[in-house]
C-alpha cells in the first residue's frame, strides 16, 4: 500500500503547510512522486465563481480547465477515504494535512511542550514531533522529536520499503541493473527508483486487491488483458469503438450483496 502520513497539530498556524511544502519539494527532487491532501472546514468554491453556479444548477461534477490547472469539484461531505480514492495518478507517497482522527501515522507540529502533552491525550499514532520545541522535553514525555531532515529521511525510508515490495522478482534482466536484487540495492542506496523496473514500465495490465498490488508477469498480464477485451467485445457496444479505447478500468465489489464468494 502507498505510504500515507498525516501532518497534524492542535490548531492553526503551527507550521503544517510549511512542513508539507518543504517535504514535498525535497522528496520530489529525489525522484519521489508525492501526492497531497488538504483538510479544511471551509468550502473551496465560492458564489462569485462560475463553477459554483454550475454546481448550484445541479451538476454532479464540474471540471475546471485552464492552461495551468485541471480541477474537479463535487458537492458532498467527503471523507479522507473519498480523497484517497480521487487521485488520477499513482503516487509513491501521500501526505495529508490534517485529519487528526485518521488511522495513519502522524507527524505532530507544535510550538511548546504543553501542546505535546495535550496532543498525546487526543491524537493516536503520533510517530514524530517537530516544530519550535526542545527535543529533550519531547523525549521526556515519551515522544520522538525529529527535525525536518529527520522527518524527510523517515518518509523516504517508507517509500523505499514500498518500492522494494513492488519489485516483481522475475529477474528479467531488462533493466540496467540486470537483476531484481541489483535494482533493489540501487534503490536502497538512493541511486534508482521503482520506475527503472522495465517490467513495471511495460505493464499492459495491473491487478490490485484493495490497495495491494499483485505482481503479474508478462503472460498473466496478457491473459488478463485478452480476457477482459473479449468480454467487452462480446457486449457489442454501439456507443463505444472498442478498437480506439486506450485504457480500461474495472472495479469489482467483492463484498456486494448477493456475492456468494
Amino acid at each position: 500500500m502507498v505510504p500515507i502520513f498525516c501532518i497534524v497539530s492542535l490548531g492553526r498556524s503551527k507550521g503544517k503547510t510549511a512542513l508539507l511544502e518543504w517535504l514535498t519539494r525535497r522528496l520530489s527532487k529525489q525522484g519521489i512522486n508525492v501526492a497531497t491532501i488538504k483538510h479544511s472546514t471551509k468550502g473551496f468554491d465560492t458564489e462569485d465563481k462560475d463553477t459554483w453556479r454550475h454546481l448550484e444548477a445541479g451538476a454532479v461534477e464540474v471540471v475546471y480547465v485552464s492552461p495551468k490547472e485541471l480541477i474537479t469539484l463535487r458537492r458532498f461531505g467527503g471523507s479522507l477515504v473519498d480523497a484517497l480514492g480521487a487521485f488520477h495518478v499513482d503516487p509513491d507517497l501521500i501526505l495529508v494535512e490534517g485529519f487528526k482522527d485518521a488511522p495513519y501515522p502522524k507527524i505532530l507540529c507544535v510550538d511548546n511542550r504543553q501542546e505535546v502533552i495535550e496532543a498525546s491525550k487526543s491524537i493516536q499514532n503520533i510517530i514524530a514531533v517537530t516544530g519550535e520545541v526542545d527535543g529533550d522535553e519531547v523525549s521526556s514525555l515519551g515522544m520522538k522529536f525529529m527535525n525536518r531532515d529527520e522527518v524527510c529521511d523517515l518518509l523516504r525510508g517508507a517509500v523505499i520499503d514500498y518500492w522494494l515490495k513492488l519489485i516483481p522478482g522475475f529477474n528479467c534482466g531488462r533493466c540496467s541493473y540486470r537483476s531484481c536484487e541489483g535494482l533493489a540495492k540501487a534503490i536502497r542506496n538512493g541511486a534508482a527508483t521503482i520506475r527503472e523496473c522495465s517490467m513495471r514500465s511495460a505493464l499492459t495490465a495491473r491487478l490490485r486487491l484493495d490497495a495491494v498490488e499483485v505482481p503479474l508477469g508478462p503472460w498473466p498480464q496478457r491473459l488478463l488483458r485478452e480476457l477482459l477485451m473479449a468480454f467487452v467485445r462480446s457486449l457489442k457496444l454501439k456507443e463505444v469503438d472498442v478498437s480506439n479505447v486506450r485504457k480500461m478500468v474495472v472495479e469489482i465489489d467483492l463484498k456486494a450483496e448477493g456475492d456468494k464468494g
